[in-house]
């Protein structure tokens, strides 16, 4: 069932059909001979890549399965040494020996928090202000300088 338009629709869209009208009327245009040579050449410099350099959807199936298994291996790889890294350690001669050249970490974590425990609120908080408001200004100063450097004159 169609329903009424009122007079600005009917406008519109006889307007819609004038505009329509005069654009298929006009003749179409070839692209300027350089343009469509480079368009040409990068299409034939495009199918002659070789396939791994294409998308990760247009590789061969093996390729991709290859990938996939070998990306698998590695994560498993880095998971197995970081297990090794956290893992505890036994609490014999290695382990002491092991730990004897970095047992100042703990000394250094432990003044460091002291330290910390030891500093007014208001004093972290007003760093953490001058730390935001430096970032804000080193962010307005790049920006200034982009414009400045890069604007179209």
């Amino acid at each position: 069932m169609n329903t009424p338009m009122n007079p600005n629709e009917q406008r519109e869209q006889q307007l819609a059909q004038l505009i329509d009208k005069a654009l298929r009327d006009q003749p179409l245009r070839r692209a300027p001979d350089s343009l469509e040579a480079k368009v040409m050449a990068e299409i034939a410099r495009r199918a002659a890549a070789p396939w791994w350099q294409g998308s990760f959807a247009s590789w061969p199936v093996a390729a991709r399965l290859l990938f996939l298994i070998a990306s698998a291996g590695f994560a498993k790889l880095i998971l197995s040494a970081t297990a090794l890294v956290v893992a505890p350690l036994d609490p014999g001669a290695r382990g002491a020996a092991l730990f004897a050249d970095v047992a100042w970490i703990h000394s250094l974590f432990a003044a460091i928090g002291a330290a910390a425990r030891a500093l007014p609120s208001l004093w972290i908080y007003g760093a953490l202000a001058v730390i935001a408001v430096l970032y804000l200004t080193l962010f307005g100063v790049s920006a200034a300088a982009y414009r400045t450097l890069y604007a179209p004159r």
